[in-house]
């Protein structure tokens, strides 16, 4: 199914595309704030296949625009796909939806360049000139990618059953972004999951200016408890500092601001995560890295972009982590090998769950 949100006079936009693929719409017409949707409306809606968005249906302003779809992606796995012919390939509205990760962008404004991008961004693939480039073929003495990956699901299977003894108290754990929307909060939220589903206890706590916490909370029916909530046995504070004691407290910083930079330094642990599937994207890590690197922090990314590998090696010093995307925010199992080694030097002992 496709959920389209849209002005009255572009309401039947997606018939034609629809129809070829035998797609089912779900129409809604008129004006919206798109924030308040995702948070009250769209659980509705939640097993929808594509979310599509006209842009101009949309009260809020470009930067909570982003912030709303960001939010999207962290609660929801429909492909977002974005109509907005007053837009360009290139300008700023574009490249932010490209930055948080939306490539299926419309802005034709002729008609039947338009109904061509739908079509394009309805297919299997997607609409592809905003992707980044086509990995690398492998090297003939490089290691076959698909075997890495099996070999990764069996340590992965064996390590679900794992449980460790943790013997410290309130390590904090401060993961900061080079930019906004580089996967701060999903890499905080997965951390906090696999300690706790691992025999630790952990608690998250947000100290950025984007209140993503107060959405998620309200999508996923959180409890309150007191003056913060609590989630499948994480506790989640906004602003402030834990009220109890953990194994580890798992602060996320959102961007570089001057505050949260100087907050992230005083941090035992420190986590950078940065894009890397464009050149501005590269360039801005690394200027992120400089800022940060007295504590040599360890830096995050997902797969490098092969076309600025070089760039991305020199620019960015420190050896990468590579992070897998995820569906689900809340999903601790997909990167459990990096949370493991995050959290590897406090562990005091290793058992299996009974």
């Amino acid at each position: 199914m496709i959920l389209f949100l849209s002005r009255n006079e572009s309401v039947n936009l997606l018939d034609r595309a629809a129809g070829e693929r035998s797609l089912h719409i779900r129409k809604m017409s008129g004006n919206f704030d798109l924030s308040e949707f995702i948070i009250r409306d769209m659980r509705k809606y939640a097993s929808c296949r594509y979310f599509c968005v006209e842009r101009l249906a949309i009260n809020e302003n470009d930067d909570d625009f982003w912030e709303a779809l960001k939010s999207f992606q962290m609660m929801y796995s429909a492909r977002v796909i974005v109509l907005y012919e007053s837009a360009s390939e290139i300008d700023s509205f574009t490249r932010g939806l490209v930055q948080i990760g939306v490539t299926d962008i419309v802005t034709a404004p002729d008609i039947n360049e338009k109904l061509a991008q739908i079509a394009e961004c309805l297919s299997a693939e997607g609409m592809t000139k905003y992707k980044p480039a086509a990995v690398r073929k492998r090297e003939p003495n490089e290691p076959d990618e698909e075997k890495t990956t099996l070999a990764q699901n069996i340590v992965l299977k064996e390590m679900e059953d794992e449980q460790y003894r943790f013997d410290c108290v309130n390590v904090n754990i401060g993961i900061i972004g080079a930019t906004r929307r580089v996967g701060t909060t999903s890499l905080a939220l997965g951390l906090a999951g696999f300690i706790k589903n691992h025999g630790g206890t952990a608690c998250y706590a947000a100290f950025n200016t984007n209140g993503h916490l107060e959405s998620i909370a309200s999508s996923y029916s959180f409890d309150t408890e007191e003056d913060f909530y609590t989630y499948d046995a994480v506790d989640y504070y906004e602003c402030m500092m834990p009220k109890h004691d953990y194994n580890f407290v798992i602060y996320d910083y959102g961007d570089m601001q001057r505050d949260n930079i100087r907050k992230f330094k005083e941090s035992h642990v420190h986590l950078l995560c940065g894009a890397s599937g464009k050149k501005f994207e590269v360039l801005e890590f690394a200027e992120a890295l400089k800022q940060v690197k007295s504590v040599n922090p360890r830096i995050f990314t997902n797969t490098p972009n092969p076309k600025y590998e070089q760039l991305f090696n020199s620019a960015v010093s420190n050896e990468p982590t590579i992070i897998k995307p995820v569906g689900n925010m809340f999903d601790w199992k997909v990167n459990g090998i990096v949370y493991k080694q995050i959290v590897q030097p406090f562990i005091v002992e290793t058992s299996k769950r009974l």
